[in-house]
Formats: C-alpha cells, sequence, structure tokens
C-alpha cells in the first residue's frame, strides 16, 4: 500500500510553528540571561556600598538638624579661648570638638569653626570616639551625640541623675546614673537614641563601661566591698537578648581608672596594677604591678604607656607594656609629665617644657621645645594641638 505523501504546504506550516517555538524558548533564554547578569551587575555594585555604608551615608547623618550657628568665620591656629573656664577637646572625625561651660564646638583639622551650640548645661562632661562625640550634663539629665556638622540625638533621664557616660566605638552609648532604690543604673542607646538595655546594680558603684566592637556586649567594673576590703568587680553582660551575665572576675584591693577593648584583648587599668583579659572567656591574659604611684597612662591601644615614679632615684620612668602586660621598653623622662598618648606608632609624652615623640623601643624620635605653658594635647591629622591657658596652639611634629 502506497503512502501518500505529505502536503508540501502542511509540512512547511509544521516547519514554521516550530521555527517560532524555538524562537521563543531562545528570546526567553536570553531574557533569563540579560535578567541574571543584570541582577549580578546590581549585587556587585551593592556589596561596595554595604561594604563602606557608614563613610558613604555619614554626610546624610542628622542632616536634618545640621547646626549652622558659629561665633568665629576665620579658619587657623591660635584660636582664642576667651571667658576661660574648664575646656576640654577630643578628637572627632578628621578635625576636634571643643566643650566649654557654655558651648560645644566642633572644628575642622585647619582651625576653621564648623558649629557652634550653646548646650545650657550645668556641668558639661564630653567623650568622643573618631566619629561621634556625646556631650551631658554631670548631675543633671540630659545628654546629645553629635557628629562633625549635627546633632543625631537628644535623650532625657528624668528620675535620675547622669554620673557618666561611656562611648562605643561606632555609636552606642551607655549612661550612668543614681538615685532611687539602685546605687546605680546603667542605660544603653543605640545610634540613633533609642533605648536598647538597662542593668541596674543595689550596692556596687560603677565606674567604667566599654562595648565590644560589634556592640553585642558591655563590660563593666564596679567597686563593692568585701568585709572593709575594696573589691574591684569585672563582668561581661549580653545586652542583646535578655541581659544575661556571661562571665565575673574579681580583682582584690584595686579600683578601676579605665577600661578599653581591642580586638579580643580587654584591659582594666587600675591604681596598683593593669591586668588584660580575652573578651570571649574571660581568661586572665597577663598583669603587671606598678613598682611606685602610677602619674599618667594611655592604655587605650594594643600598646600600654604608662609614667611611674617609685620616689628612690629622683626621675620617673617611662614604661611600655604589650598585650601580656610584659615590658617592651622603658626609659627616663622628666619630673613634670602632663600627658602622655600613645598614637600612630609612636609615645608622644608633653612636659612643662617639651613635647616628644618616641618609637615602641621608647627612643626618641622628635623633640620639640614649648614656648607656653599647656595642660593638655591630641594630635589631628599631621598636627599637635595644645590646650593653653587663653588660646588653643598647633605644632608639627
Amino acid at each position: 500500500m502506497k503512502v501518500p505523501e505529505k502536503n508540501p504546504l502542511e509540512t512547511e506550516k509544521n516547519n514554521d510553528i516550530n521555527d517560532v517555538s524555538l524562537y521563543r524558548k531562545k528570546k526567553k533564554k536570553a531574557k533569563r540571561i540579560r535578567n541574571l547578569i543584570i541582577l549580578l551587575v546590581v549585587i556587585l555594585a551593592l556589596i561596595p556600598v554595604w561594604i563602606y555604608r557608614d563613610t558613604i551615608f555619614e554626610p546624610l547623618r542628622g542632616i536634618a538638624s545640621r547646626i549652622s550657628t558659629t561665633t568665629a568665620q576665620s579658619e587657623g591656629y591660635p584660636i582664642s579661648l576667651t571667658g576661660r573656664n574648664d575646656y576640654s577637646f577630643c578628637p572627632l572625625g578628621d578635625g576636634f570638638s571643643l566643650l566649654s561651660d557654655t558651648y560645644l564646638y566642633s572644628y575642622n583639622e585647619n582651625g576653621g569653626q564648623n558649629f557652634a551650640l550653646q548646650h545650657g548645661y550645668v556641668h558639661p562632661m564630653t567623650v568622643s570616639n573618631s566619629k561621634r562625640v556625646v556631650i551631658y550634663d554631670k548631675g543633671g539629665h540630659d545628654f546629645s551625640l553629635f557628629n562633625k556638622t549635627s546633632e543625631i540625638f537628644k535623650q532625657n533621664i528624668p528620675d535620675e541623675v547622669i554620673v557618666s557616660v561611656f562611648l562605643g566605638s561606632s555609636e552606642h552609648t551607655a549612661v550612668v546614673t543614681s538615685g532611687g532604690r539602685y546605687s546605680n543604673v546603667i542605660y544603653v542607646y543605640d545610634g540613633g537614641g533609642k533605648w536598647q538595655y538597662t542593668q541596674r546594680f543595689i550596692d556596687d558603684n560603677v565606674m567604667q563601661v566599654a562595648f565590644s566592637d560589634d556592640n553585642r556586649f558591655i563590660y563593666v567594673t564596679r567597686v563593692t566591698s568585701d568585709n572593709g576590703d575594696i573589691v574591684t568587680k569585672l563582668s561581661k553582660y549580653d545586652i542583646t537578648g535578655d541581659g544575661t551575665e556571661l562571665w565575673t572576675q574579681t580583682i582584690s584591693d584595686c579600683v578601676t581608672l579605665a577600661l578599653s577593648v581591642n580586638g579580643s584583648t580587654l584591659t582594666v587599668t587600675g591604681d596598683s596594677e593593669i591586668r588584660t583579659y580575652n573578651t570571649d572567656s574571660g581568661e586572665p591574659i597577663g598583669n603587671y604591678s606598678y613598682q611606685g604611684t602610677i602619674e599618667n597612662f594611655d592604655a587605650l591601644s594594643s600598646k600600654k604607656a604608662f609614667v611611674l615614679d617609685n620616689y628612690t632615684d629622683g626621675g620617673k620612668k617611662l614604661i611600655l607594656l604589650d598585650e601580656k602586660c610584659e615590658v617592651t621598653a622603658q626609659a627616663e623622662v622628666s619630673s613634670d609629665v602632663k600627658r602622655i598618648r600613645v598614637v600612630d606608632n609612636s609615645v608622644i609624652v608633653m612636659t612643662e617644657s617639651d613635647i616628644t615623640q618616641y618609637d615602641y623601643s621608647l627612643v626618641s624620635v622628635k623633640k620639640t621645645l614649648l614656648t607656653d605653658s599647656y595642660s593638655d594635647f591630641i594630635k589631628v591629622g599631621g598636627s599637635i594641638l595644645l590646650m593653653g591657658y587663653d588660646s588653643l596652639d598647633c605644632i608639627q611634629l
């Protein structure tokens, strides 16, 4: 039996249908590939934005509350400190903040004024990190967080008085208060001024608070009495969950002067010794007991610098410790050291007559004679700012 031949028109029609179907499949596949490429490009573009989000969006923080008032239009040094009161200054971004009994000032590194805010606090105090500055009314109820151009937030604790304030490496703020049934209460706020955590103490007096690098934990030193003896307790708290105390260490016969976190190392500086601990476990890393009286120190970084007076040889020693509290270098220094700071891989010491930069072997790198009397200094950019009686001066090391 002969099989009938296919109709040429029908065959051509079927081929056309197959071609259209194949074309549509190819078009859909090309569209999916294009969309996938676009999605990958967007993701790759967003990755650096996410990594550097703090830097990118920093100019927008507090833009609605940007402070435009100033008291000086000129730029440069010296900066006059009129109506001399107890001024204090702190590094802030690429410039610095200056606090008086009536104003909070923000300056750029060239001495130009960003703003001047009349704060209205009775007993103003300040604390800062590289990007933020907090001012608070000690013995009052108010505190505020600023960047170099704006007020980020202002908060009030109405029923208790503020004893001290501590600022994390980013924007988290710990406010220590007293009043009511508790000796001290710690309130933690995030960078927007939103309350996050509270820790209360019935008998202990809080000395210092420090934040972990990721702001998940706080470390607290507090002083209490044990059968008439002074005891310092060091504790770690989880502020993201139920506030659990994770570990506690006890230091006998020691009052703490400072508390700092540097990576996985927690440093407790006391009046009789310095100790370091592992931030995760609380296990001791090292300790160093002072052979004499501590007169000045800077223990915020991995290197700890101290000026000690042992009253025996008429001089004073500058001692440098590592994270294990082991002495790595020491040198004789003048008997009138006013301030010491560890910054940019060097140790800078200010006396009545000069300011000297040492390397980490405590070898003098450069000495600059001072022509006036100064009470304090900070490093801003490549300059040293000096706090005088009625002016703020600038020198280059």
